[in-house]
């Protein structure tokens, strides 16, 4: 079987933007042709009458509902023309933050201790929502919001006073929240796995003013050497990114320093590989074409 071309799914944003241009130079390098779809100019029906040639790599770059639906659409709609780097899920919104939650519990994956904000919240008396507290230990506490980017809905909540009206808005908005036990002093690592490997790994670094690593759009990280880390740490990774079936995956742990115990944070399918890229000189773009390149063959 011949793949013919890589495409990518990506914002207009995105556009030139550095993981395109890696996934781009890979697939030149492949001898591939590289096209793109951009979110904003991509209609359902477009994807219905489209027609492609050969066999072909798909990656998305873009995250968020619009992309996924563009993704979901092609391997639907042309499942014997495409490999992808996983297979998406169905997108059972708005219960999908928590569905995913309750996934790494269930896989035994070491969560940063985390509770379940839902609609009996508004409901609890003062004395149980300071219990939920104190089974994080106690406050101050972290409010997330989930499915937003850059830090945005995490909140350090220092009392009961400021818990509730969290609470009453999320509830108010149908938002899934979630609260989080606070780590005062953690180190955050993000780990970029591809073909079941760890391929590359750097920090985020707290700004002076702010005790979220990743609360502006161009974060200060640095290369991690991967042979210094704990290997908890990249089992972690490892677990997390098979959890989705996924050749590719980001997975951020943080590491509560007062207590040297690690923590999965989040797991990215698909990620931001292209800021490991330019600190740790590893051409990820490269291996993500080869391990699809390779899984393309072996369905055939």
């Amino acid at each position: 079987m011949q793949v013919t071309a890589l495409y990518t799914i990506v914002s207009s944003s995105q556009v030139d933007g550095p993981s395109e241009r890696s996934l781009a130079a890979a697939a030149k390098a492949a001898g591939l042709e590289y096209h793109r779809l951009v979110v904003e100019d991509t209609a359902l029906d477009d994807i219905v009458n489209m027609e492609f040639t050969g066999h072909n790599l798909l990656y998305r770059v873009r995250v968020g509902g619009g992309a996924s639906t563009i993704e979901s659409a092609l391997l639907t709609l042309h499942a014997d023309k495409f490999t992808s780097t996983y297979v998406p899920k169905p997108q059972h919104w708005p219960s999908k933050q928590f569905a995913e939650t309750l996934e790494q519990i269930a896989a035994g994956l070491p969560i940063v201790p985390t509770r379940f904000v839902d609609k009996t919240w508004s409901h609890l008396s003062d004395d149980e929502l300071t219990t939920k507290a104190d089974q994080l230990g106690s406050f101050p506490v972290l409010f997330k919001t989930l499915g937003l980017a850059h830090g945005q809905g995490v909140q350090r909540l220092a009392s009961l006073g400021e818990l509730k009206p969290a609470i009453l808005l999320a509830n108010e908005r149908a938002e899934q929240a979630i609260l989080r036990e606070y780590l005062p002093e953690y180190r955050h690592f993000r780990i970029i796995v591809v073909d079941k490997q760890a391929v590359a790994a750097i920090e985020y670094h707290k700004p002076a003013d702010d005790f979220r690593t990743n609360a502006v759009d161009v974060p200060n990280v640095t290369a991690v050497d991967m042979t210094l880390l704990d290997p908890l740490v990249l089992d972690i990774a490892l677990r997390s990114v098979e959890l989705y079936a996924s050749l590719v995956g980001g997975v951020d742990v943080l590491v509560d320093t007062t207590k040297n115990v690690p923590y999965l944070a989040e797991v990215n399918v698909p990620c931001n590989f292209s800021r490991a890229e330019g600190p740790t000189g590893v051409d990820i773009g490269s291996l993500i074409v080869a391990a699809m390149l390779r899984i393309a063959a072996a369905k055939h």
